[in-house]
């Protein structure tokens, strides 16, 4: 059985979605199923290459807003009417991917609904605006045509499930919560108290994207907030909002204590996890994100908004939980780094969380089910 996984983001992967859809795809022939991932490429031309073992085909995509849904869905419907490269099934990663006609099996993941995912970005602007107004007249229905067309429908939490409940027509249809994973041979762990650095100095870190809903400008006020000329924040990733968090660093008089790393992945991310005292997620809106599990196979000790993956976590929770505001996250970091022996055995439990809970073969195991392998085998 061949299953094409399609999906919006880039390969190799420089966010949680396309590192999501790499990892089941490296699994999926351990299982009897062979793997293609479709995902965007750049400029006119269709391209191919492998990442990390698995097969890549990167579909032409120009942003030419707001017409590359429909530009992006005529590309699409071409390579599925000339046969999809002999796929036996679709597994649609959304959002901000548009319907499509076929007689393939579909499988459809929500990773974030845009009505929710949007309506959380509190930043101003036109852009924001205009990201808000494209959810509400043209993502919503692409989002309702893969629900009415899904042999069978996906989500990567239990919140994103409840979502899709309160918003989107699921004509009665069951939404299956099948969540991320971690490769904990990958996010090796290194326990006990992080010590500071050859300067004395020690390190607050934010992995993900510099974008909307990440509450990124209240990280940096809370950062300021701390008062401690003897910390680095630390923000690995990249995004529209650089220039305007790098202006407000300065603004707040600690941009020479705030370090933009850039884009990292593996050895340099987890040399970066293995260094910080702390991982900060400040975020309006996730679903995942897929950073908290690593910092915690890692043994990274994990402040957080109660939102996505760290709202489901089972009591007590293994990381620190704020309120969305600037002073009650400053309160929360400077808890974890008054105590670095409770904040390592805090860290410990959710090792243990993420080896008993968050394996990536049990969540390509569920979804093979759903790929209707079993049946075509019996067949």
């Amino acid at each position: 059985m061949r299953v094409g996984l399609l999906t919006n983001n880039v390969m190799p992967p420089r966010e949680g979605i396309g590192r999501h859809v790499l990892e089941i795809a490296k699994r999926l022939p351990r299982h009897g199923v062979e793997p293609l991932i479709v995902a965007r490429g750049q400029g006119l031309r269709w391209q191919s290459l492998e990442v990390e073992g698995v097969p890549v085909r990167l579909f032409p995509y120009l942003p030419v807003r707001p017409l590359h849904q429909e530009a992006l869905r005529l590309v699409l419907q071409r390579w599925l009417d000339q046969g999809a490269e002999g796929c036996d099934a679709l597994h649609l990663h959304l959002p901000l991917l548009p319907p499509l006609r076929t007689a393939l099996r579909r499988v459809v993941t929500f990773h974030s609904p845009l009505l929710s995912d949007t309506a959380a970005i509190g930043e101003p602007g036109l852009k924001a605006a205009l990201i808000k107004a494209n959810a509400r007249l043209f993502s919503q229905a692409y989002e309702h045509a893969h629900i009415r067309d899904a042999a069978a429908l996906v989500a990567v939490s239990a919140n994103v499930r409840d979502e899709l409940a309160r918003h989107y027509r699921l004509l009665g249809r069951r939404v299956a919560v099948i969540g991320n994973g971690v490769d904990t041979g990958v996010f090796t762990y290194r326990g006990g108290p992080r010590p500071p650095d050859a300067d004395g100095r020690r390190s607050v870190l934010y992995v993900g994207r510099l974008g909307y809903r990440k509450g990124l400008h209240r990280l940096l006020d809370a950062f300021a907030c701390l008062g401690d000329g003897r910390l680095r924040l630390e923000l690995a990733g990249e995004g529209p909002l650089l220039e305007k968090l790098q202006a407000q660093a300065r603004n707040l008089g600690i941009a020479e204590r705030v370090c933009f790393l850039g884009f990292l992945d593996g050895p340099a991310l987890l040399a970066a996890l293995h260094r910080a005292a702390v991982l900060v997620n400040p975020a309006d809106y996730e679903s995942g994100p897929l950073t908290l599990l690593e910092a915690m196979a890692g043994g990274t000790p994990v402040v957080t908004t109660s939102t996505g993956l760290a709202a489901e976590l089972p009591e007590p929770r293994p990381c620190v939980v704020a309120e969305r505001n600037p002073l009650d996250l400053a309160t929360a970091i400077a808890r974890v780094l008054a105590d670095p022996e409770a904040a390592a055995a805090m860290a410990r439990q959710a090792r243990r969380l993420v080896l008993e809970r968050f394996a990536w073969d049990d969540v390509v195991r569920r979804l093979v089910d759903r790929y209707g392998h079993g049946e075509r085998l019996a067949a």
